[in-house]
């Protein structure tokens, strides 16, 4: 089922065509246009700006809204901003959306200005439908590339029909939004693989606070390779933390001291497991005994190195940036989001 403002317009764009209606022709008004397709002013409001940022439209001031003429626009359709929507703490603690991802963005869009939107503790959805109704109103063509947003945030960008790319997975009931994202399945199976071989007895995973519809993925995928190895689902551990280091270690030390068994700890992010890592150096495991600590994301700012045996995609972080790039223009052009998603190959590196 399509967002009621993107199935709005599309049924605007369908009634220019039979009238055909010409560049210059006037259109409906905001009123005119709810009371003609029967809808909220609200949602005709927002459909008739989404048809202006896609110049299908021209709005004027005190003149009314008219067609478009798309040759004297063709030059126009380049985007000019892109929001990157984000919380600050995942940004600097982690490097999520960082660097080569950025380098890679602004190779494929070298007219777009890049700005960052970080989201607040509290009220996400008011802060985000803010910056969309701004960018509704724009003369300027914006887009957006989400990351870590839960299911609301994703949600108003889907109703929303700007061109948006999900840096991860989408959440449930969210399918119009192209996205791109690690094989979080491959994620799982190669850090539970890992930690098989290295004879760990028990998994902790150490997830951030905020789960997202990743986290259940990889869940499954260990889950699975759980049963294939014939062990039971006692012997696993899940803790959803804050990015707080003593906490992560509080936690930690509690799930270890409450067996003697070897175990594998699955980090969601590198500084989790950096902190993790610090504890358990204070405590005396002998070597059979010394659990054995894995990455899921390693997000090297500076290319430090991991220190942990982690994931690493298969697309170099410029490749990844261009690609979220491309799924924007192609949104520009007419393809449906719905049908754009790059689920990138990833590999598991061992530090030497």
């Amino acid at each position: 089922m399509k967002p009621a403002i993107v199935d709005l317009a599309e049924r605007i764009q369908s009634d220019i065509q039979q009238r055909k209606l010409q560049p210059g022709d006037p259109y409906y008004t905001t009123s005119e246009t709810a009371r003609s397709f029967q809808v909220s002013g609200t949602t005709a409001n927002r459909a008739l700006q989404l048809l202006t940022q896609r110049r299908v439209l021209v709005r004027k001031q005190r003149a009314g809204t008219f067609i478009a003429d798309p040759e004297s626009n063709q030059t126009e359709q380049a985007l000019r901003r892109v929001h990157l929507v984000v919380h600050q703490k995942y940004l600097e603690r982690e490097g999520l959306l960082a660097d080569g991802i950025l380098i890679g963005l602004q190779r494929e869009l070298p007219e777009a200005e890049l700005e960052f939107n970080f989201l607040p503790h509290r009220d996400e959805e008011a802060y985000v439908e803010e910056i969309v109704n701004r960018a509704l109103k724009s003369n300027e063509t914006e887009g957006f590339v989400l990351q870590r947003a839960q299911v609301g945030v994703q949600r108003i960008l889907q109703e929303s029909g700007l061109p948006t790319v999900v840096n991860g997975v989408l959440q449930p009931s969210i399918t119009g939004l192209a996205h791109i994202d690690r094989d979080q399945g491959e994620i799982g199976r190669l850090l539970f693989q890992h930690l098989l071989q290295q004879n760990c007895q028990r998994v902790l995973i150490v997830f951030r606070d905020q789960v997202t519809a990743g986290d259940h993925l990889l869940l499954d995928a260990v889950q699975r390779e759980m049963h294939g190895a014939g062990w039971g689902i006692d012997r696993l551990t899940v803790r959803c933390l804050p990015a707080d280091d003593r906490a992560i270690q509080v936690s930690a030390q509690d799930v270890l001291k409450r067996s003697s068994d070897k175990h594998g700890i699955l980090c969601r992010s590198e500084p989790a497991a950096q902190a993790i890592a610090a504890i358990i150096s204070e405590l005396n495991y002998t070597r059979k005994k010394q659990p054995v600590i894995v990455v899921a994301d390693h997000f090297a700012r500076e290319q430090a190195p991991c220190l942990f045996p982690h994931i690493r995609p298969c697309l170099s972080p410029e490749a990844y940036g261009q690609e979220i790039g491309r799924m924007l223009v192609r949104q520009m052009n007419g393809a449906a989001p719905r049908n754009l998603f790059c689920n990138v190959s990833v590999e598991l590196v061992k530090p030497s």
